[in-house]
């Protein structure tokens, strides 16, 4: 079997199968806060080193103050980057529960460690493990069996949230306004929402949105709600507002034309911290008359892509006309991507570098040579970054899913 096939496989295995990891992605008429801890600056991008060596700070002391009344049930979502292949075994401990395991991307092939990652697991956690109030602490570990002895996640964020019965828990409320459902949306659209709260002023509209893009998630899973966090900020989602009436302008120009519907939801946050989420809007349409974008999904993705290791190669396809093609855009996130050595499509270098070293980045950069796609099986390739006086330096992290390629075209119809 190829492994263009045994990748279709996969895809469509996730598709049908249960995602542990994404247990309780909030949805509409939830309600909840999130109590985020993040390191601030200092080792590895502002990163807890989860591992053996150097740097495990063992257990952690939470400043937040727990609100549990009327909870009914809470979750942890983590920041993780693997960092050192072969680590497995992930678990956190809050105060004295058991060691709880933070489960692998169903998105990613077996085993999950052998491919560069930086994902959002969530996992339920026993209400009865947290405390009321301000005495909360949590430690975490990785198995100590390791290939090369020195098993190491980073852990940018650990998130606690907890979920409220909305019955007997003040929370904001609203919902959107505009677009509405069975609405087409072009290259610019406009969304409003109405939010109110009996607990004071609203402090942010986060507009998500469920529809087909680069999956900068890093799960492997192209259409899902598209945003997530780091250091406690939400990025990569539609666009936040904080003022009435929460105006947000989505530029879809880069949005990969949709063959299923898109849906549109707002996280309503007042000043207490306390979240609603909208219902979805849904039944919406693309429609951008005179242009089309193509995501092309890598595959054939190498394990350990990291370039100091050397050259390392992915396929995609190009299914449009490249005759017709106006623009495209390479989009991926990196650890470390100061060592990086260029980007190559087809043999032709068509992305030098960007990005500090030892720290994560999110890329998205828009590339010159057009001309270097062909129809059909494209091969993208990272250089490898050599030696700097004489000693083996770290080199870029590419993490799963790899080098996503947009392209966009001309569309005459």
């Amino acid at each position: 079997m190829g492994n263009r096939i045994r990748w279709m496989l996969l895809v469509l295995a996730v598709a049908i199968m249960p995602n542990v990891s994404a247990f309780s992605q909030p949805a509409g008429g939830d309600v909840f806060r999130e109590y985020m801890w993040y390191k601030e600056g200092g080792n590895a991008g502002g990163s807890l080193r989860v591992g053996g060596r150097v740097g495990y700070e063992g257990s952690i002391a939470l400043e937040h103050d727990f609100d549990l009344e009327h909870a009914t049930k809470a979750e942890v979502v983590v920041e993780k980057i693997l960092c050192h292949d072969g680590t497995t075994g992930l678990a956190i401990q809050i105060n004295d529960s058991d060691w709880i395991y933070i489960p692998e991307a169903a998105g990613i092939p077996a085993p999950q460690s052998a491919y560069q990652h930086h994902f959002y697991p969530r996992v339920r956690i026993p209400l009865s493990c947290l405390n009321h109030g301000k005495d909360n602490r949590f430690q975490m570990r990785v198995d100590t069996k390791h290939p090369w002895n020195w098993p190491q996640n980073l852990i940018y964020g650990v998130h606690f949230r907890i979920y409220y019965d909305p019955a007997k828990k003040p929370h904001p409320t609203g919902e959107i306004t505009s677009p509405k459902s069975g609405d087409n949306l072009g290259r610019s659209a406009t969304l409003t929402a109405a939010a109110r709260s009996p607990n004071g002023k609203i402090r942010q509209v986060d507009y998500i949105g469920l529809y087909e893009d680069v999956n900068f998630e890093g799960d492997g899973i192209y259409r899902q709600w598209h945003y997530h966090f780091f250091h406690g900020q939400i990025l990569n989602h539609i666009g936040s507002a904080t003022d009435e009436p929460y105006n947000v302008t989505w530029d879809t120009s880069w949005a990969p034309d949709q063959r299923q519907e898109t849906k549109i939801a707002a996280r309503i946050i007042d000043s207490t911290g306390m979240v609603y989420v909208t219902e979805a809007v849904g039944d919406l349409g693309l429609v951008r008359p005179g242009l089309s974008v193509e995501l092309c999904k890598p595959y054939d993705i190498p394990k350990t892509w990291v370039t100091r290791r050397g050259e390392k190669q992915e396929l995609f396809d190009v299914a449009g006309d490249p005759s017709k093609a106006i623009a495209a855009q390479l989009v991926w996130s990196s650890w470390s991507p100061g060592y990086m050595k260029g980007v190559y499509i087809n043999g032709k270098k068509v992305f030098d570098s960007e990005g500090g070293k030892y720290q994560y980045h999110a890329h998205r950069v828009t590339i010159d040579d057009i001309g270097c796609f062909k129809q059909g099986r494209n091969a993208l390739k990272t250089g490898k970054t050599p030696k700097i006086n004489g000693k083996m330096v770290h080199g870029m992290e590419v993490n799963w899913p790899g080098i996503m390629v947009l392209i966009q075209y001309r569309n005459d119809k």
